[in-house]
């Protein structure tokens, strides 16, 4: 009568807790840039530096040599002393994170999905611990927070907001990754725009990306295997140039089977790799 509660292990444990101090650093990070940004703004006839990053190499030079009137140089000063032991606290967080994933396969799995970096794909990772504990992608993606929560009555389905009770770290992680796939991967930003085309918000047609991928994520996991997109499928013609006898009239050349390089070489395409989610 009572459910399992899943118990991570002690490795689990501890790369969950470097994860999380880095995220904790990540935020005072940007804390301290945006109130050095709010100091040199209220600073008439400033000139900064034509530079894509301001807290990059040639940005930061810019910022030890800038001479400010008091007390505005003080503080310029003590921001930019945090900001550097802010950045050597992240490098030392992620230093420890490679060598907790040296020799765990799930991570290169689960990081040949387009748009999963290093640090996501270890949220993913750590926060999945053992892709056993769910039956199926459907029940990965509620775990995550991904399915829209759903009420029914008098033979009318309403689906709302997205479940509270998740791991909310998990969600993150796949929203995040979804937004640098769909500029980055064409499989992950035809889905994106074909969703938009329907008339979807940008928040929900990221959310549809981010549900895609945690299935993807399950898929991998499961078989052990990692992402390969495949080419689009091409309508078979006979020789006088018509359509073959007994083939489908029409192919959908944008879809793509997102697989990875299979085990054996037959693998079958599930049915979640081309319907819609």
């Amino acid at each position: 009568m009572i459910c399992e509660v899943h118990i991570p292990s002690k490795a689990a444990r501890q790369r969950k807790e470097v994860l999380r101090q880095r995220s904790f650093f990540v935020r005072q990070r940007t804390r301290v840039r945006n109130r050095i940004h709010r100091l040199l703004g209220a600073q008439h006839n400033l000139q900064l530096p034509q530079c894509s990053d301001l807290f990059g190499k040639r940005g930061l030079g810019f910022l030890d040599k800038l001479d400010l009137p008091a007390p505005a140089g003080l503080l310029l000063k003590q921001q930019l002393d945090m900001l550097r032991n802010l950045q050597s606290r992240i490098a030392e967080d992620e230093a420890a994170l490679k060598t907790m994933h040296e020799d765990s396969p799930e991570l290169t799995f689960v990081q040949s999905i387009p748009g999963m970096g290093p640090i996501l794909a270890a949220v993913v990772v750590s926060e999945i611990d053992s892709i056993t504990r769910f039956g199926s992608a459907q029940k990965l993606c509620g775990y995550a927070g991904l399915c829209p929560s759903t009420s029914s009555s008098g033979g009318k389905t309403h689906q709302g907001r997205l479940m509270s009770r998740c791991n909310k770290w998990l969600r993150w992680a796949f929203v995040e990754a979804a937004w640098v796939s769909v500029g980055c991967s064409p499989y992950f930003g035809d889905h994106y725009k074909r969703k938009r085309a329907l008339g979807k918000k940008a928040n929900t047609a990221i959310l549809s990306t981010a549900r895609r991928m945690a299935r993807i994520t399950w898929q991998l996991l499961t078989e052990q295997r990692t992402f390969e997109t495949l080419p689009p499928s091409q309508k078979p013609k006979d020789q006088t140039g018509g359509a073959r006898q007994g083939s489908p009239v029409s192919v959908k050349g944008l879809e793509t089977a997102a697989i990875s390089t299979p085990l054996s070489p037959a693998a079958p395409i599930k049915d979640w790799m081309v319907a819609e989610v």
